[in-house]
């Protein structure tokens, strides 16, 4: 299993808006494939910052996703946090 650890704010500047964190679980309620389960954690000491967790079957299956057009605000997410250098943790279980 691939998981995938991305950082995002919620704010229309630099991040996604709160109308759209609610319209990703909405639309998420059809996954992409290969998504086995996500969770978005909010940070506590700093306002408006979010992890997004993903449980990936394989990197490949992550990667066609950032390719499609299918999941709008998910894909927001990895632009975010992908055009932020050091912000994006990959990894795979281990136990």
């Amino acid at each position: 299993m691939f998981v995938n650890i991305l950082k995002f704010k919620l704010n229309e500047m630099d991040g996604i808006s709160a109308n759209e964190l609610s319209m990703l679980e909405y639309q998420l309620q059809d996954k992409p494939n290969g998504l086995d389960r996500f969770h978005i954690f909010k940070d506590k000491k700093k306002e408006n910052k979010y992890y997004l967790i993903e449980y990936w079957k394989n990197k490949m299956a992550k990667d066609a996703m950032e390719n499609s057009s299918k999941f709008p605000f998910f894909n927001k997410i990895h632009q975010i946090s992908n055009s932020k250098k050091g912000t994006n943790i990959e990894c795979d279980i281990l136990i």
